[in-house]
């Protein structure tokens, strides 16, 4: 069964600034003192993964320190999947064994043919938001055999390279997530500090920080309105290079499987690829020490360990 094409929703001075197509704009509803907005669903297969994301601006009325909370549903057949709120206040139930949903914090793993499914997001906000991006991908899982780039796109110049690795060491190994973003917000000469982005970053629930929802909160509170995407080719994303905005890639590999990086295997890791062609493709890996931060890797073994399993990234224009 292929992919639904991904929905793409905002204003319209964000939905300018995004390098990929935005479909109009979002009805937010009132809904038990917050706003709602509702989403049908073409039919998902067993085997597909589902990436809803939110970003927003804050309201202008919004106190210093207080925080506006969002939380996406899936509903089926009588049935609702709900994700870890963000931020999180505790930890969202987690389905049934044998459930044709379950739930991965930031994204939903569908085992079983869903129809008629709708995606809600609510928002506990007193008003609906005025700057925001709504953002729906979905993909097989897994892809057995990624495709290469089909041509060469790259930015000008690459961001300035940021290492984890020069971290406090009890947090060092952990923040590849708010690494990643401090480069993109320094790209776009957003003043930012790299420890308030990660702190910004960690889940109480879970003490991870690379929840891919929180990520996107902290470039928005430093006003670059982003998303998270699930590709499993690279013709988007090229358009993304090609207009100037590097692509915050979510990558897993065993050993051996990427020549040259500086882990020799991860469940998860992130890095900003600034070019790519279909002999290789060059990042920030923000594992790698001080100014090896700027990598080069064969573009068949990236493109394994990026788009074989989940492809997912954030995309963080300016």
């Amino acid at each position: 069964m292929p992919s639904m094409p991904t929905l793409r929703h905002a204003d319209p001075d964000t939905a300018r600034r995004y390098p990929l197509a935005v479909h109009g704009q979002a009805s937010w509803r009132a809904h038990d003192g917050g706003w709602r907005l509702t989403l049908p669903l073409p039919e998902l297969g067993a085997g597909t993964i589902l990436l809803p994301s939110l970003t927003f601006a804050p309201g202008p009325a919004v106190a210093p320190g207080a925080v506006e909370r969002h939380q996406w549903a899936l509903c089926a057949g009588g049935s609702r999947w709900s994700l870890q709120e963000v931020p999180a206040r505790a930890a969202a139930p987690v389905p049934r064994p044998g459930s044709p949903v379950s739930t991965h914090i930031d994204c939903y793993h569908v085992h079983q043919r869903l129809q008629s499914a709708e995606l809600h997001v609510t928002l506990q906000t007193a008003e609906p938001p005025a700057r925001y991006l709504v953002c729906v991908s979905s993909r097989p899982l897994t892809v057995a055999d990624p495709p290469l780039p089909a041509g060469h796109a790259a930015l000008s110049a690459p961001p300035a390279p940021r290492s984890q690795m020069t971290a406090p060491e009890s947090i060092a190994s952990r923040i590849c997530s708010p690494t990643c973003v401090s480069m993109v917000l320094g790209l776009w000469n957003r003043e930012h500090d790299w420890m308030a982005v990660t702190e910004e970053c960690h889940d109480p629930v879970s003490g991870l920080y690379g929840i891919w929802p929180l990520a996107l909160a902290a470039a928005a509170r430093r006003g670059c309105l982003g998303a998270v995407e699930a590709f499993e080719r690279w013709d988007e994303p090229l358009r993304v290079l090609e207009q100037g905005v590097p692509i915050v890639t979510s990558i897993r590999f065993s050993s051996g499987e990427l020549p040259g990086a500086p882990l020799p295997e991860t469940g998860g890791h992130l890095v900003v690829v600034h070019a790519a062609s279909p002999e290789s493709v060059r990042v920030c890996d923000p594992a790698a020490p001080g100014q090896e931060v700027l990598r080069e890797y064969a573009a068949r073994a990236f493109s394994v360990a990026w788009l074989r399993h989940r492809g997912a990234a954030y995309i963080l224009p300016p």
